[in-house]
């Protein structure tokens, strides 16, 4: 379903200077291995919660029964939130659903994850709200963006819908503490819980991105299915046939042993793409702890960004790799047909996916000739099951990072001070 492609990084390929050899990796993951182990018991303990997701099955029933009570009901879903409680679903959305889904399908579903007031007005302008289910995420039920961006929404409500105005929201928030859990209580909405030990940029698997996934029509029990494959194939191999293990090997050797202190996720596939952004949140929030540990993580997209970043990459300073995402059997099979000149004859009749195959190898190569490590991460096609899969292996490397790193990968003490700061001015 998913394998890892990491000659790119050994330095038979790429040399001594940024390589690792074959003996070193494989003496690190036996050590690493008892953490790894060690992540995985402790299911219980506060952060660690997002482990046991894929055997959620209740949450998952409760949810698929409701989408199947809200279909043919809505044209819109609009989801108000941010960071973990909007990166999840975006990445869920465009991946399984396509990059332009809303365009003909029904209904269309909607990310507002900033409080900027022209790009919020710019779509609840254009949007009929008596046709519109609106799904608030947040964990706490306190943070000031999707509780400002519910206000605009419910006082819109009240104008269009005062009587049924509760038919339109959805909360999805803490079970039994926070702002949203108390109101949603109060008004009677109807309401899903995200467990209390998971947070919020590991919260994909739960309520906060399967809500909005299963109103839209992506089949969450198949996402579940993936994850929890996932999870049994981490549990039960080793060294580097583990790809959480040998992931975050990888991450942590490039930075603390090569100083790669930025790594650049690169999707060769658009669907893929804003993965590569929640995985960049995943990576910042869980381990920039401290001026020792945080590889800055960037996203790009390939081919797009060959040509925007990829000369930095080649000749700019050594203090990056790349991780690549390929599909290896694409959806589309599309074709370039006949019409171009001679010139340009090798391109003839060719299957598009060809050429995109073609630029990543061809980057992938540059790059290794050029002594800058890469790796791949192989996916045999996209649908729920391998999106599934793959975004619970990204958690559960990070976790691990954070064992290696020696960090609390689960909380966020300066995000929190910016909050804090935030409510301190607008109460002024």
């Amino acid at each position: 379903m998913i394998r890892i492609d990491f000659q790119n990084v050994l330095d038979s390929k790429i040399g001594a200077r940024n390589g690792l050899s074959k003996s070193f990796l494989n003496d690190f993951l036996k050590k690493s291995e008892p953490l790894l182990k060690k992540v995985l018991k402790s299911e219980d303990k506060p952060g660690y919660a997002f482990l046991a997701l894929p055997e959620d099955t209740k949450t998952v029933q409760a949810i698929h029964k409701f989408a199947k009570s809200q279909k043919g009901k809505w044209q819109n879903i609009v989801v108000l939130g941010i960071g973990g409680s909007a990166l999840g679903g975006i990445a869920l959305q465009d991946s399984i659903l396509g990059n332009w889904h809303n365009l003909k399908n029904k209904p269309r579903l909607f990310f507002v994850d900033n409080i900027d007031p022209d790009y919020v007005e710019s779509l609840f302008s254009m949007i009929d709200f008596k046709k519109t289910l609106f799904v608030v995420v947040s964990k706490s039920g306190g943070t000031v963006e999707p509780m400002a961006l519910y206000a605009v929404a419910k006082e819109k409500l009240l104008k269009t819908v005062k009587k049924t105005f509760r038919q339109h929201l959805v909360f999805v928030t803490d079970p039994k503490s926070g702002i949203l859990r108390e109101m949603g209580n109060k008004e009677k909405i109807q309401m899903f819980d995200i467990p209390p030990n998971v947070g919020g940029r590991f919260s994909v698997h739960s309520a906060a991105a399967l809500v909005p996934a299963a109103l839209a029509g992506i089949n969450i029990e198949k996402l579940m299915r993936g994850a929890k494959k996932m999870k049994e194939e981490i549990k039960k191999s080793h060294g580097e046939k583990n790809p959480a293990l040998l992931l975050a090997a990888l991450q942590f050797l490039m930075d603390w042993k090569k100083g790669k202190n930025m790594v650049v996720m690169m999707p060769y596939s658009n669907r893929l793409y804003r993965i590569a952004d929640w995985y960049r949140q995943l990576l910042a929030e869980s381990i920039g702890k401290n001026s020792k540990a945080g590889p800055t993580p960037m996203a790009a997209l390939g081919t797009t960004d060959q040509h925007s970043q990829l000369q930095l990459w080649q000749e700019g300073p050594e203090d990056k790799w790349i991780i690549f995402l390929r599909v290896l059997n694409q959806a589309s099979r599309l074709k370039l047909g006949s019409h171009l000149p001679s010139e340009m004859a090798y391109l003839k009749n060719r299957a598009m996916a060809d050429a995109l195959n073609a630029a990543l190898k061809g980057t992938a190569e540059s790059l290794a000739k050029s002594g800058k490590p890469n790796c791949t991460i192989e996916l045999n096609q996209i649908n729920e099951e391998t999106v599934g899969a793959l975004l619970f292996l990204l958690e559960v490397q990070v976790a691990l990072l954070g064992e290696l790193y020696g960090v609390n990968a689960f909380n966020q003490p300066g995000v929190e001070q910016s909050k804090i700061m935030t409510k301190k001015i607008l109460s002024r």
